[in-house]
């Protein structure tokens, strides 16, 4: 007999990984929806934990999510960097959305949505759209 971890034999695995994982409520369709997730947060008048807990999340998502797009490396790391940058502002803070971080939030939102623009399937998107 053969003893391991698992569960029953007979639920088909559904993931590679060992425990699936729950997504989040609020992770973003793609990184256009990152900026626009924060800017609804932002102009929240009533940002309490829960809204600056999903803050953390989306920012501290913004670089894997570019990372998935097919933006070269020039246009992903200047995102990856602002991300990491107001990650370490947002946790010195503990948890309170200081003037500066809104601020740097506002322009993590401004360069998501020009790097966005740079991502070559959405080109036919934007040429529709004009």
């Amino acid at each position: 007999m053969i003893v391991g971890c698992g569960g029953d034999d007979t639920t088909s695995k559904t993931s590679l990984f060992e425990h699936d994982h729950a997504v989040a409520d609020h992770w973003p369709s793609d990184l256009a929806d990152v900026a626009a997730k924060l800017r609804e947060r932002l102009n929240n008048e009533n940002v309490d934990e829960h809204t600056t807990h999903e803050i953390e999340d989306l920012v501290s998502w913004t670089a894997e999510i570019a990372a998935d797009t097919n933006l070269c490396e020039s246009d992903w790391l200047p995102l990856y960097h602002a991300s990491e940058s107001l990650m370490a502002n947002l946790r010195a803070a503990k948890g309170k959305l200081t003037d500066e971080n809104r601020e740097q939030l506002r322009s993590l939102c401004n360069a998501i949505d020009e790097a966005a623009t740079k991502i070559p399937e959405q080109y036919p998107n934007l040429v529709k759209g004009e």
